[in-house]
């Protein structure tokens, strides 16, 4: 099981200039285990820009990653072939070394959907903008509002 944590009680708006940067808690959650740990502080924004391009590139058949804002760590998504419409992917919690030749290490990893993920993004984008429209954030608002995923291809 996939879980996308990005707690609204934790999310602020650090500074506008010379671009919006929101910090927050951001960890995913794969059956049980917390990566990068549990109560990661991030960037939440780019780690939802890049989940959102993930997901585009694995509905082509593609593999893809997303990362985190802050140390080594990103996820990777990997198609898996199956029913016509099941669209499922592997996906892996990866711990990238700072060494090259050492390469990084799999964590975690777990199988999903993809419109299980996308439905977990959207879920997440929509908390975000009611904190965003509840603590008066307009370009973090407009900001969201650009962020929902890409409707499945037909």
């Amino acid at each position: 099981m996939f879980e996308l944590n990005i707690p609204s009680e934790h999310l602020a708006v650090d500074s506008r200039r010379p671009q919006l940067y929101v910090s927050g808690r951001v960890w995913i959650t794969i059956d049980g285990y917390d990566f990068p740990e549990h109560g990661w502080t991030d960037d939440p924004l780019p780690v939802l820009g890049s989940l959102r391009t993930a997901i585009g590139y694995a509905r082509s058949g593609e593999e893809a990653d997303f990362y985190f804002w802050e140390g080594n760590y990103f996820v990777k998504l990997v198609p898996i072939p199956a029913e016509p419409d099941a669209r499922h992917v592997e996906i892996f919690a990866v711990h990238d070394s700072a060494d090259p030749d050492e390469g990084g290490s799999v964590e975690a990893s777990c199988v999903s959907t993809l419109s299980e993920l996308a439905a977990l993004l959207q879920d997440t984008i929509e908390e975000m903008s009611r904190w965003a429209h509840d603590h008066h954030e307009a370009e973090l608002l407009e900001i969201l509002s650009r962020m929902s995923p890409a409707p499945e291809p037909s």
